[in-house]
């Protein structure tokens, strides 16, 4: 799992302060384009990611599927697959020309992955489209047309300790507004068992109680998923609009650069910060030994919660801070339909039910971040944080560039988190090791006949 997904991570805790919802939805009320046709005697096998239907998401997901037999007659079948397997096995059974599945839900680069590999059928267009996000749209779209009906959608957030800003003298109510300043608040709020702050006389560096920030620099997609926020935010990229390789241009140099300082140089980021995966980095935060965070909404809820936080109520969210521009990256999930099956109707009616505006709300219930703008800002407007932060925060976010090499996706993924974990080893420069990364994507690319595909 941690392998895999952020998404995944980010929905492994989210719901438990916020609340799952037991609605079963068995009409689409004022919108008859989600309402499925009849298809008595069909079955849909549904790929499902296996924690998908535990609790505390499993009896929204249960809920939904009967809604949808109860309105159209089918018989929806979920199969649960842990999600670091699924993706493999699916694609298995695609390519051994078995229809063993008629759908699957996929988490953010798997409408792309999946799509390009030909293997799915492009849905169509909802009429209200306009109340989704753009960003999520385009992540699940292939030359416009939609492979990856939008289900819920997913953010980074700052997180930052009210207390310990007031204590160091800083504005509690103001986080940084750069990443450069956000250094600079950091090594403020950097605090040894002593009591006395990074740069006092008397500090001692080898006995910290409070680090200014983390990262999540374990080699996986926790560092890279990361990192993509200070990318974008710094002004790069992995690729360019026309799919030439930029990760190793200075912008894109001077993000990793500024991840790497702050570890090795400022030393704001704890000692084995390049074990770190989600659990380690939320349990540090949680405990109190952090004081500024860049992370999924998910956190929130762990910090609220009094049987697992010691920062209750010492902790605000609010809008990332901005470098070159304001930037990050999105998560999220989608429903697609497998091409060449002969239930494809019917799983497309389903598509169509699991991004419905009632499906949306019962997500949004479960404490997922919603894909419509209108239910975002009614949660906001009615519940406040996180969701105002949310709400700030995904009008940012884009699609990761290298979702849309389809199965290059996650091979690049490696490339880049080894050139994260060895720059900040120290082993390599952050330009060189960014340099031998553009080299290797350029490989994984060419072998799996990317450019050759989209320059035809």
């Amino acid at each position: 799992m941690k392998k895999t997904t952020i998404r995944l991570l980010a929905l492994g805790s989210a719901a438990a302060a916020l609340g799952a919802t037991g609605l079963i939805v068995t009409a689409q009320s004022g919108n008859a384009w989600y309402q499925p046709a009849k298809y008595p005697g069909v079955t849909l096998n549904v790929v499902i990611n296996a924690s998908h239907v535990a609790e505390p998401y499993g009896n929204m997901y249960r809920n939904l599927a009967d809604g949808f037999e109860k309105a159209s007659g089918a018989k929806v079948n979920l199969v649960p697959i842990p999600e670091n397997e699924m993706y493999t096995k699916v694609r298995l059974s695609l390519l051994a020309g078995q229809c063993t599945y008629d759908a699957m839900e996929t988490g953010a680069g798997g409408a792309k992955d999946y799509g390009l590999s030909g293997f799915l059928t492009d849905l169509p267009m909802p009429p209200d489209v306009k109340d989704m996000f753009p960003g999520d749209v385009a992540q699940y779209s292939i030359d416009g047309k939609l492979y990856g009906m939008p289900m819920y959608s997913d953010t980074n957030l700052i997180y930052w300790r009210t207390d310990l800003f007031k204590a160091a003298g800083l504005d509690p109510t103001r986080p940084p507004r750069t990443y450069t300043e956000f250094t600079e608040y950091a090594k403020k709020l950097t605090q040894d068992t002593n009591g006395k702050r990074m740069g006092e006389p008397g500090f001692n560096p080898n006995s910290i109680a409070v680090y200014g920030s983390a990262f999540k620099g374990a080699q996986n997609l926790a560092s890279t998923w990361e990192w993509y926020n200070y990318l974008y935010a710094f002004g790069g990229d992995v690729f360019n609009s026309k799919y030439d390789i930029t990760v190793n241009e200075p912008r894109a140099v001077n993000s990793l650069k500024w991840v790497v300082d702050n570890y090795r140089t400022a030393k704001i980021y704890p000692p084995d910060t390049t074990s770190f995966d989600y659990t380690e980095f939320h349990t540090l935060f949680i405990q109190g030994k952090v004081a500024m965070a860049i992370n999924w909404p998910y956190m929130y809820s762990l910090v609220q919660d009094p049987k697992l936080s010691k920062v209750v109520d010492k902790v605000a969210v609010g809008r990332k801070p901005a470098q070159a521009t304001r930037g990050g990256n999105i998560g999220g999930w989608s429903f697609n339909v497998f091409k060449g099956c002969k239930n494809i109707a019917a799983a497309t009616d389903l598509a169509k039910w699991m991004a419905s505006p009632a499906a949306a709300q019962a997500y949004a219930n479960a404490g997922l971040v919603p894909v419509r703008r209108s239910i975002l800002a009614a949660k906001a407007k009615k519940e406040g944080q996180p969701w105002l932060a949310v709400q700030q925060n995904l009008p940012d976010g884009k699609m990761v560039s290298a979702l849309a090499t389809g199965e290059s996706w996650l091979p690049i993924e490696d490339v880049l988190a080894k050139a994260i974990q060895e720059s900040m080893l120290g082993k390599s420069t952050p330009k060189q090791a960014l340099d031998k990364a553009a080299v290797d994507i350029k490989a994984i690319l060419d072998k799996n006949g990317f450019y050759k595909n989209i320059r035809k």
